[in-house]
């Protein structure tokens, strides 16, 4: 029997038109449970996490999905599934508008490049360099990466996380495994992305930003 305490990298599974499912891998024993050996039984940590947006215990499922007929179905435009180059003197700006999940935090971190309503509408000799990489660390759905010299910068090194982001996606770091995801758009991201939580984006299982639209709340 393995009593380890030993860090795996955790995994998300989309179950079929059901929730997340959260699996952590750390091995735990189980209180009061032996076998005939003395030996302790261990487990491991699952939790089933709302994509339907009806969960009354939000962030976890509580078996709405089926009462409202939850589907998971992909049914993005695949025209929007292309990237494109923002080319200035020191860096080349990278935006793929498919894994846009609409955070704001480009326009809101550095309005003098991220110009929202511009055209175009990023500038990438509006700043620094260093403020434009800064921002586009804040990005959390992969949208935004950039090149400097003919290299590419996509991903960053961080412990893996899960973060309910207050009345939008979960957003995940730290290159948390998909365990079944669908064809990834074009340059995406597997360190950082962000999947849908109100059941209405349209490019599922990945945030497209209508949680904004619709007004979801995450109380």
């Amino acid at each position: 029997m393995k009593t380890s305490e030993e860090r795996k990298m955790p995994q998300i599974k989309c179950s079929l038109d059901g929730p997340y499912v959260l699996n952590d891998f750390i091995e735990r024993e189980v209180a009061y449970l032996q076998n005939e050996q003395g030996e302790k039984y261990c487990r491991t940590v699952g939790v089933s996490l709302c994509r339907c947006g009806g969960s009354k215990n939000k962030p976890f499922c509580d078996g709405t999905h089926k009462q409202i007929g939850f589907s998971d179905k992909n049914s993005a435009d695949s025209t929007l599934d292309k990237r494109q180059n923002f080319e200035g003197k020191e860096i080349t700006i990278h935006f793929n508008r498919a894994l846009c999940s609409s955070s704001e935090r480009c326009v809101h971190g550095l309005p003098s490049v991220f110009v929202a309503g511009g055209k175009p509408w990023i500038r990438p000799d509006g700043d620094t360099v260093a403020k434009i990489i800064a921002t586009i660390k804040q990005c959390p759905s992969g949208a935004l990466s950039y090149s400097i010299d003919g290299v590419e910068y996509r991903d960053q090194v961080r412990e893996p996380m899960i973060t309910v982001a207050k009345n939008g996606p979960y957003e995940v770091t730290g290159s948390i495994e998909l365990a079944n995801p669908p064809t990834l758009c074009e340059c995406a991201s597997t360190e950082h992305y962000t999947l849908c939580r109100c059941g209405a984006s349209k490019n599922k299982p990945f945030c497209d930003g209508t949680h904004w639209e619709i007004n979801f709340t995450s109380e």
